[in-house]
């Protein structure tokens, strides 16, 4: 099985998701549907992705035919879409339990980090013709500003615990982005690809926090990093903190 995530978690992140996104590669994505696509989104959540996508769809006339995949029916039921398919599926042991038979086009945010390079390629392998958009994958770590001394330690850390197996097989982690454009190149995809980083600080004080702690427990089995969380935090209360959390958004097309 997966591993889970949280409703709260997914509500938090959604408007910094939203502001870090790539509108060309969606607007890209949107220009090789047909009229009235159907679209699947896998690890579709609450349906953020979906949302997203759907405004910009809404906004040139354009009506979108969702089928939202996600383990977790709790989640599935938080989806605020005017209508939509559900699928309540753990499409982690084989990409191929998907019936992706009637969609014409795939779309996935913050999913494909958690995936093997196995996974990956067997899911590519099923795609066809179809275009897809991965938004929001990880990579490239995190920026700190200021420094600390720790940031170096925690940062690899971080990075082994982003490759440790989360249902998927070992994860791609932080090498998602690369592995990912060199498997659909393979598969004969055009590839694009746009730098989406969130950028954070004491305008979204709530996430910022979630970040650090998220962080901090992450490398927990790793080292010891309460020292740095509570630097981390206080330079947070202080307003002296900005972080970078890296993410692409990838769009692969067949031309």
């Amino acid at each position: 099985m997966t591993e889970g995530f949280d409703a709260d978690w997914l509500a938090l992140r959604e408007p910094a998701d939203c502001a870090a996104r790539s509108a060309i590669l969606a607007d890209a994505f949107l220009d090789v549907l047909p009229p009235r696509p159907r679209i699947m989104d896998l690890g579709a959540g609450t349906g953020s992705n979906a949302r997203y996508l759907n405004a910009r769809a809404e906004a040139r006339g354009m009506r979108i035919d969702w089928v939202l995949v996600d383990g977790d029916p709790s989640l599935l039921d938080r989806a605020a879409l005017p209508q939509f398919d559900r699928q309540v599926l753990d499409f982690a042991a084989d990409p191929a339990v998907l019936d992706i038979a009637g969609v014409d086009a795939i779309s996935a945010s913050a999913l494909f980090d958690l995936v093997s390079g196995d996974w990956f390629a067997r899911f590519v392998s099923l795609l066809g013709s179809r275009p897809l958009l991965a938004a929001l994958t990880a990579s490239d770590g995190h920026g700190w500003a200021p420094a600390d001394p720790a940031d170096p330690a925690v940062e690899a850390w971080f990075a082994a615990d982003m490759r440790r197996n989360k249902g998927f097989g070992p994860a791609l982690g932080l090498d998602a982005p690369v592995a990912m454009a060199s498997c659909l190149a393979a598969a004969g995809f055009v590839v694009h690809q746009a730098e989406t980083p969130w950028q954070l600080g004491p305008e979204n004080p709530a996430l910022a926090v979630a970040m650090v702690d998220g962080i901090a427990a992450a490398v927990a089995q790793y080292g010891d990093a309460s020292g740095w969380n509570l630097r981390r935090r206080a330079a947070l209360q202080s307003g002296e903190l900005r972080l970078t959390v890296g993410h692409r958004d990838i769009l692969a097309v067949r031309e």
